[in-house]
């Protein structure tokens, strides 16, 4: 007989998963906040626009730290479901901010270089 309730293995591979998403999303916005002094160490010229990617870009950060936060109180109590309230709005708070500090970094790093015509 089996130790491990087979009616919570798929709850727990999806919280796994979950998890794994999360640390990614955390990870790569973290490389995109130092992302500008790596790209321009010599002339980093702080524009509303790098400056509304880093905002955006930490907010997704810290909205990654509290989306696992989440996820591990909802462990501790026993539940692994990646779809409760508090989990779903802190990754959305993690992945659309990430996607748009991306966006503005990259409109920072090509669309101010490209000269007006």
């Amino acid at each position: 007989m089996p130790t491990d309730q087979p009616e919570l293995e798929g709850p727990k591979a999806a919280c796994e998963t979950f998890i794994q998403q999360t640390k990614l999303l955390t990870s790569l916005a973290s490389a995109f906040v130092v992302a500008p002094v790596l790209v321009k160490p010599d002339s980093i010229e702080v524009t509303g626009w790098l400056l509304a990617a880093e905002i955006a870009l930490l907010v997704s950060l810290l909205a990654g730290y509290v989306t696992l936060a989440a996820v591990a109180g909802t462990q501790h109590k026993g539940k692994f479901n990646v779809y409760a309230p508090t989990i779903r709005v802190f990754a959305h708070a993690q992945f659309f901010p990430y996607v748009i500090g991306v966006a503005l970094f990259l409109y920072w790093l090509v669309g101010e270089r490209v000269p007006p015509t």
